[in-house]
This record gives structure tokens, sequence and C-alpha cells, in this order.
């Protein structure tokens, strides 16, 4: 109550502020193209030639300028939406659904080692110790699906249902989902393979993510808070569709996994309201 009271103040004080600036403005075009000012005053209507006249210009020049500085300075409140951080990096609460987009790798995951062409990586069986060697890669010969398994890895505890997003078509993403999803079963056995469903859009399509994204909200509608929305894969615009998906729902977040150092979970919310409710 007392945010929607403070936005609702910030609203009208814009509005006065635009509407300062606009009269003055509409008084200094009349005294410029020569017409009289301010028939009210008390002394009279002023023109060109009174002595108060170039006071009067420079004085609501002055005044205008100082008003378009201050609306100038609350610009953040016109913005109809704010950036969220929930939580602090590394910590993230268990959430019982998540979703993630499913990206393309040159490996081939096998439970006891990476393969591609003639190269070879040797895994151990355990979570916490493949992700170490996963790592152990680096930059250039990096598993992509080592971020898909330290997205989920965070919400082992309560996680009951994973969904894949995957690009369609014979060179998408989708094509890689029966290994992945054996992948995911070995190293996070409570989840058997129909707890983990693949779906399908274009990564480049924002009203196709979008409609992706809000059927998947529906189907859980019950335990919408239970959602989390990783846009770690996928491009720029799967980001924005998370985004947009969260503003519309402010009770789910979206997550993103660092791509290098500790690669720790971060977890981010858009809500409803002015900059100025930010948190950390």
């Amino acid at each position: 109550m007392m945010r929607a009271r403070a936005g609702g103040c910030d609203a009208l004080l814009n509005i006065l502020l635009a509407f300062g600036i606009l009269l003055l403005q509409s008084w200094i075009a009349d005294g410029i193209k020569g017409d009289q000012l301010f028939p009210w005053l008390p002394g009279g209507a002023l023109g060109a030639g009174d002595a108060r006249f170039a006071c009067w210009m420079l004085a609501m020049a002055l005044l205008s300028l100082a008003l378009a500085a201050w609306l100038y300075g609350r610009r953040r409140t016109f913005l109809p939406v704010a950036v969220r951080r929930i939580g602090q990096p590394g910590r993230v609460e268990p959430h019982a659904v998540l979703v993630l987009a499913l990206s393309r790798t040159a490996w081939h995951w096998q439970p006891e080692r990476l393969t591609r062409a003639s190269a070879e990586h040797p895994l151990p069986p355990q979570c916490p110790d493949a992700l170490r060697a996963m790592d152990s890669l680096g930059e250039r010969d990096k598993f992509a699906w080592e971020q898909l398994l330290r997205a989920i890895d965070v919400h082992r505890a309560g996680l009951q249902r994973i969904i894949l997003v995957g690009s369609p078509g014979r060179d998408g993403s989708a094509a890689s989902f029966p290994d992945c999803r054996e992948m995911i079963t070995h190293y996070f056995p409570q989840l058997d393979a129909a707890r983990v469903e693949l779906r399908e859009a274009s990564f480049e399509a924002l009203d196709e993510l979008l409609a992706l994204y809000r059927r998947i909200i529906a189907e859980e509608a019950p335990r919408q808070r239970e959602i989390m929305i990783d846009v770690t894969g996928g491009t720029k615009v799967l980001s924005v569709a998370a985004a947009m998906v969260t503003l519309e729902h402010p009770e789910i977040e979206f997550q993103y996994v660092e791509t290098a150092g500790e690669k720790r979970v971060r977890t981010f919310n858009v809500i409803a309201g002015s900059a100025g409710g930010e948190g950390t």
C-alpha cells in the first residue's frame, strides 16, 4: 500500500513539473513573438517595451531550465518496472520446477567421460567432482552443459520437475535432448526420465518464447512461486522473454549461472513499480 502511494506521489509530481515546464515555455514563446504577458498582474500586462519584460523572460527561462533539470533527475521514476536482485550470489532457495534453455555442445557426454573427435576427458561419477572436472577444460574447450548442471544442482533439495527448452530443426538443440536427459537423471537420481521434459521454441522468436513460458506457468498455477526460469543458455531474446514473464508474474524469479570465476548462480526478478523499490 505504501509503495503504491509513493508511486502515485511520484507520478503527480512528475506531471506537475512537466506542466510547469510547458506553461513557462508557452509564455516564453509568447514573449518572443512580441505578445503581451501576464495581463492579470496588478501593474497590468507586460509588453516588449516594459523595463521588467527582459527580467521576466530571463527568470522564466532559468526557472524552466531548473524544472527540466529536476525532472531529468527524477527520470528513474518514469520507469514502469524495476529490476531487483533476490538474495546473494551463490545463495539460492531450492525450487520445485526449473525451466532451462538447452544449448548445443560439441562434446558427447558419457557417465565416465566426455568425448569429441579425437579428444577425451575423464569424469568422476558424482556431480560435484564431475563439475570440477568439467571446469578444468577451460574456456576454449568448455562443456556447455556444465552451466546447466550447475543451474540444476542448487535446486537439488526441492527439485521435482525440469523443463528443457530446445530450439527446433535438424541443427537445433532439441535434437540433443535424449543425451541431456540421460546426463541429468544420472547426476540427479531423484528425477526419473518422466520428470525431465522437452519443449521446443525458436530462441529468436520473442512471441513464441513468451507463449511457451506462459503455458508452463499456467500448468503450474498452484505452485507458481516454485518456478525458476534459467537464462544461462539460449540467446538474449530468451533472456528478454524470461524477464518479461517475471514482470507479468512478480512471484516468479529467473536465474543466471556465471560463466567464469566461481560460477555462482545469481537470481533476479522484474517487478512492477518505480525503480526506487530496488533491492539487493
